[in-house]
């Protein structure tokens, strides 16, 4: 899979008298779909952008307590997992979780997919107000903050396969 964004929503019609209790004023849940698409600027899939995207590597929303190498390493083949999707999936009514990522990774080794350890789904999510990003959004073209000494040193101890990806 080549590095692609993801953009697109859809929302469904639901079967009549689906909500026990709805009245007219209630909202219907909108379901987001996404597709692959070509990026027009590469800048856009830095972390600080807060990217959806398909393949490449990582783009961590915490760029230094990254899952360990052991937590990303097939538990059937031993093999290290790839990198498959990310998708930023904000939640702003938990402060907790203003900004909040889901990457999911799989095993290379096609036939162990099925046992366990080698899908995996990491969550991460860092309230609004964090070391890593501004309380604004970034114009397009922004870098992120680089990390300090002991940051890099952190992430590189947890992770050395992805530490710098992000």
């Amino acid at each position: 899979l080549g590095r692609a964004g993801c953009q697109a929503t859809f929302s469904p019609r639901m079967p009549s008298g689906y909500y026990s209790d709805s009245s007219d004023d209630e909202e219907e849940p909108t379901v987001m779909l996404g597709f692959a698409a070509d990026v027009s600027e590469p800048s856009l899939l830095a972390r600080n952008h807060f990217p959806s995207k398909l393949g490449g590597a990582p783009a961590w929303l915490d760029p230094v307590n990254l899952p360990t190498e052991r937590q990303l390493r097939c538990s059937a083949s031993g093999e290290p997992l790839r990198f498959v999707a990310q998708v930023y999936a904000a939640a702003s009514d938990e402060p907790h979780a203003f900004h909040r990522s889901i990457l999911l990774f799989l095993s290379p080794h096609g036939p162990s997919l099925s046992r366990p350890g080698a899908v995996r789904a990491f969550r991460c999510q860092l309230p609004r107000d964090n070391s890593h990003y501004p309380h604004e959004p970034p114009e397009e073209g922004d870098a992120p903050r680089a990390l300090t000494l002991a940051e890099a040193r952190l992430a590189s101890a947890r992770c050395p396969l992805w530490a710098n990806s992000g």
